[in-house]
């Protein structure tokens, strides 16, 4: 049994957690939640020795332990898979797998031959195909993150971590993962799992340990709590039911173009791509990993220049030399890779809010403090982000609310068009809601909406239309009745063809 007792963890004037538990026992998954900045992340990284607590205590099997160091927790028997991966990306995938247990032979040398045995047997038990030499950075997320849980896994540790591990994962790179756990459970390793996805969680885990506030709030069974609960122990609210949002289907000519993607091929991803998205419509884009979508709403935004294909936006051909043509155009982008493209980490709260409106301005303008105060304050009371002070960094806020921050930037200068690729990826699900909401609102205001999503309900609770990728093509448009997960799915494998056929049969019997 693995078990922590008051723990207590602060930065300065910041609790990250207080007087917090969790306990996992041997052949257990055991979920842990919260609201983004909830103190969960802390608790694996005390255990897993990157961090040490001001107060509480370890113990396993009833023993206190020292965690003080990655190494101490080796020796225990824990290891660790994060989101934010400690892979080092100059360094070749088998070389990451074995860092610092690399396999000894003759005169104190590493096993050069047992090494890569050992990383090609666990690249092939999880599906990863690649060559195990090559650099870490060359990889795609996906398979990073697998190379990730490998690193993790050849530890054979008592206790498995995985934060937000699938975050970078689709649904058949979580199923094999979810195999893999499956198989460690009936050896009796003890997992941690701590997951935004609360399919996932419902899925997979046993049980669930639910912090808010840095605190532990409730211990419970995953097939005895409904979704609406673990929602209210997450917030201490009760979750509003949402009404419906209405689509009104208008005829093609009553409704107002805002862009029109035609034959668009950016090789080798996407071949042919043709898109239309109306004023106050959200556009859904799903598909399987790899099928095109980043590298189609980078194209949009003007990042990347497309190979063939014309884009019309308000009813002008337009051809963006780079994203400041399409900011000037009231275009925005929000990405869902926070670190990369949606922040300047280091900058404040209150610049990063500005940027958006900084792009739209004069080279070597001037700016006055009070203006982007006032600027960044507004956008943080109106869309409800908790930051200290708009002087801290942006990246001392919890993943939620750096995700709220990149939707405050663009949304406060209303654009016309607004592109979003992936922008919930690794967000709670209460701060998804929230995002949500500001998005249809928005929508239903007039502004034109166009998302990528690797999640399917997210898809299909949010957007008016879906246009499916495959193979760099649109394999189907669903809308009203045939927006359903069935329907979906069969796109995203390349059946909707298929699927209508079959339905135009069902019909004329």
């Amino acid at each position: 049994m693995f078990e922590m007792r008051g723990i207590e963890k602060r930065y300065d004037a910041v609790v990250a957690c207080n007087n917090a538990s969790l306990r996992v026992a041997p052949g257990e998954i055991r979920a842990l939640l919260g609201s983004n900045g909830s103190g969960k992340s802390t608790m694996v990284k005390i255990l897993a020795g990157l961090v040490k607590p001001n107060a509480g205590e370890i113990l396993i099997d009833g023993e206190p332990v020292t965690i003080n160091s990655g190494e101490d927790a080796r020796r225990l028997g824990i290891s660790a898979a994060l989101q934010d991966l400690s892979l080092v990306p100059t360094m070749s995938v088998v070389d990451n797998i074995l860092l610092g247990v690399e396999p000894m032979g003759r005169f104190g040398m590493v096993d050069r031959k047992k090494s890569l045995d050992d990383a090609m047997a666990l690249l092939e038990r999880l599906h990863v195909d690649c060559d195990p030499e090559v650099y870490v950075q060359t990889l795609m997320p996906s398979a990073q993150s697998m190379v990730e849980v490998a690193k993790a896994v050849y530890m054979k540790p008592r206790l498995l971590l995985l934060d937000e591990v699938t975050a970078a994962l689709h649904r058949d790179e979580v199923e094999i993962l979810f195999e893999l756990l499956h198989e460690l459970k009936a050896q009796g390793t003890a997992i941690v799992y701590v997951t935004h996805r609360m399919s996932e969680m419902f899925e997979i885990c046993d049980t669930a340990t639910i912090m808010r506030s840095g605190e532990t709030v409730a211990d419970v069974k995953t097939n005895e709590v409904t979704l609406d609960e673990i929602v209210y122990y997450m917030t201490g609210q009760r979750p509003e039911a949402e009404a419906a949002h209405e689509v009104h289907h208008m005829a093609p000519e009553a409704r107002e173009v805002v862009l029109e993607a035609e034959h668009i091929a950016i090789y080798p991803k996407v071949r042919d791509i043709s898109l239309q998205a109306y004023k106050g419509e959200i556009v859904g884009i799903g598909g399987l990993e790899g099928q095109g979508q980043p590298e189609f709403i980078r194209a949009l935004f003007g990042a990347i220049r497309p190979e063939a294909g014309t884009i019309r936006y308000l009813g002008e051909e337009v051809h963006f030399r780079s994203p400041a043509d399409a900011v000037n155009r009231d275009i925005g982008f929000i990405s869902g890779e926070r670190n990369r493209e949606a922040m300047f980490p280091d900058r404040t709260v209150a610049e990063n809010i500005f940027a958006g409106r900084a792009a739209r301005g004069m080279t070597f303008a001037y700016l006055s403090a009070k203006v982007v105060r006032d600027f960044a304050q507004a956008a943080i009371k109106t869309y409800n982000i908790v930051a200290g002070s708009i002087y801290n960094p942006a990246n001392s806020l919890s993943g939620g609310n750096q995700q709220k921050l990149a939707v405050a930037r663009w949304i406060a200068l209303n654009p016309t068009l607004l592109l979003l690729d992936d922008p919930t990826k690794g967000v709670d699900v209460h701060s998804r809601r929230e995002i949500h909401r500001i998005l249809r609102d928005c929508a239903d205001r007039g502004m034109t909406i166009i998302i990528s999503s690797s999640e399917n309900e997210e898809l299909l609770d949010l957007a008016d239309r879906i246009y499916v990728f495959y193979e760099g093509r649109v394999s189907g448009v669903l809308s009203g009745a045939s927006k359903t997960p069935e329907r979906l799915v069969a796109a995203m494998m390349g059946l909707a063809q298929a699927e209508n056929n079959a339905v135009k049969e069902a019909e004329q019997a």
